[in-house]
């Protein structure tokens, strides 16, 4: 008795479409080479000689647009989230985030550079939370605020 294969069983299968194409730095286009396309479907391989320019381009090409996120109109709003979210767990630390407007609405001013809003009242302390990424902290407003890396206040 044999076991079904929890692999794709053809290219129709998988998310990965390759194509082989005349261009110059790509191999030749022949049977053999769409054969070997097909398998890298098949198991969700992709050559990086089909991708290199995407993957690498010479120049940066961010969809990111300039956009100025005005001081005042922040601060209002993140008075008004004081007043409403908690800033435990629940209000995620009470954090905003500036959402660049041509990147669909997703929490990043460039695709790789996020930044946040932390609004905290008087006496309130944001739980401790541990990431891999870099994160720069300026206090705008306030006094007495801190951060703590590796249990040293900063």
């Amino acid at each position: 008795m044999t076991q079904p294969s929890t692999a794709p069983d053809t290219a129709q299968d998988s998310p990965v479409r390759l194509q082989a194409v005349s261009a110059e730095g790509q191999p030749e286009v022949t049977p053999a080479l769409e054969d070997l396309y097909r398998g890298f479907e098949q198991q969700l391989l992709v050559p990086l000689w089909t991708e290199i320019g995407d993957l690498m381009p010479a120049h940066p090409r961010s969809r990111a647009v300039p956009h100025l996120w005005r001081w005042t109109r922040l601060r209002e709003l993140a008075a008004q989230a004081g007043d409403l979210v908690p800033v435990g767990r629940g209000g995620e630390r009470r954090a905003i985030a500036l959402a660049n407007p041509s990147l669909g609405g997703r929490p990043f001013a460039t695709p790789t550079l996020w930044a946040a809003i932390q609004y905290l009242m008087p006496g309130e302390d944001a739980p401790e939370h541990r990431h891999t990424q870099h994160a720069f902290r300026f206090v705008v407003e306030g006094e007495g605020v801190w951060t703590v890396v590796g249990r040293d206040p900063v």
